[in-house]
């Protein structure tokens, strides 16, 4: 199929693949995320109570531990047999799964990451020997907390530095990494050139998008357009956003949904989508789903349905995924 999906073709296919399913996940995601339903809707408040059923939710809450996190923040312990790696990972799993801050492993999440920027909880992170650990240890937590709940004030202390920060870099609307080392250099005392801090970083990116809308008139057009124009985009996904998504590398599509997934979170899509919404529609299976074929082993990003054994269970929630995704582009340039 190359004809794109029109908003009424998304919701009834939508509708089709919630009439199909048992499973609460995709049930939640279609409701919420795609068919756009809210808080007090019965189809969504209905999703809302089974999702706790899951296994994929089970097992987040078996693992969260007392203190409100999943041990280490950001840094994977690889001696450890956890299936939850971090709790940056967790956030993001739960989050993927539909659950938002009034589920309560994520309202102690909350908690957790609020007494990590405010100096009251220590992760067990072992720390970097460089001047970078501080500010990156603070960024992480931020990051996290900024996509549970955005208008925390725990977040706004990191969120005015890092808009300060992109700021000075794109102060002329094009990226100056000399202008980015020097506002490092006054404002957080950390040396960035080459690292992981530099700001295209996912971290940064996903803390700015939490309040887009704050954001000094013209600064989110140029940092996305920045983004769009990199030939290796987001900084650890590596895939260029403003082409097609590529298989059958799994690795690198699981990178490019992921990074147009986090830009989505801007108030403005930056640069225009309607040919990869075309790429998107090519790629469709003659009933109409998506299949991007196995998920990224490292990704918190899928499975949503309870197994993939089952016949097609993996094509609809990489359908759902897609569907999602198609409506964020429209909300944004709407």
């Amino acid at each position: 199929m190359s004809s794109r999906l029109t908003q009424d073709d998304a919701r009834a296919l939508a509708l089709e693949l919630t009439r199909g399913t048992s499973d609460p996940v995709v049930r939640l995601r279609l409701a919420r995320d795609v068919l756009r339903g809210s808080a007090g809707e019965e189809r969504v408040d209905a999703a809302r109570r089974e999702v706790d059923t899951s296994i994929h939710v089970e097992r987040l809450i078996a693992e969260q531990r007392p203190d409100g996190g999943w041990g280490r923040l950001h840094s994977r312990d690889t001696s450890s047999r956890s299936a939850v790696p971090t709790t940056e990972w967790a956030v993001e799993r739960a989050l993927a799964l539909g659950l938002d801050a009034r589920h309560p492993i994520l309202a102690k999440a909350v908690r957790y990451l609020a007494d990590v920027l405010a100096g009251r909880a220590v992760p067990p992170d072992p720390p970097e020997r460089n001047d970078r650990w501080t500010t990156g240890l603070q960024l992480f937590a931020a990051s996290a907390l900024a996509r549970i709940e955005p208008g925390h004030e725990a977040l706004d202390v990191p969120w005015r530095l890092w808009q300060e920060i992109a700021r000075r870099t794109l102060s002329d609307g094009s990226y100056d990494a000399a202008a980015e080392a020097e506002a490092h250099h006054a404002l957080t005392g950390a040396t960035v050139t080459g690292s992981y801090l530099v700001l295209s970083n996912r971290y940064t990116l996903a803390l700015l998008a939490a309040r887009a809308a704050d954001l000094p008139d013209g600064l989110a057009a140029s940092l996305v357009r920045w983004i769009w124009r990199k030939p290796d985009g987001i900084g650890c996904y590596g895939v260029p956003v403003s082409a097609p998504v590529q298989t059958p590398d799994s690795g690198a599509g699981e990178r490019w949904f992921l990074s147009h997934e986090l830009l989505a979170g801007f108030s403005v899509a930056g640069m225009a989508t309607a040919p990869l919404a075309d790429a998107l529609a090519e790629r469709r299976r003659p009933d109409g789903l998506w299949d991007f074929g196995p998920r990224a082993a490292w990704s918190w990003a899928l499975p949503l349905s309870e197994s993939w054994r089952r016949r097609d269970a993996r094509a609809v929630d990489w359908t759902v995924r897609v569907l999602a995704l198609l409506g964020a582009w429209r909300t944004r340039t709407a």
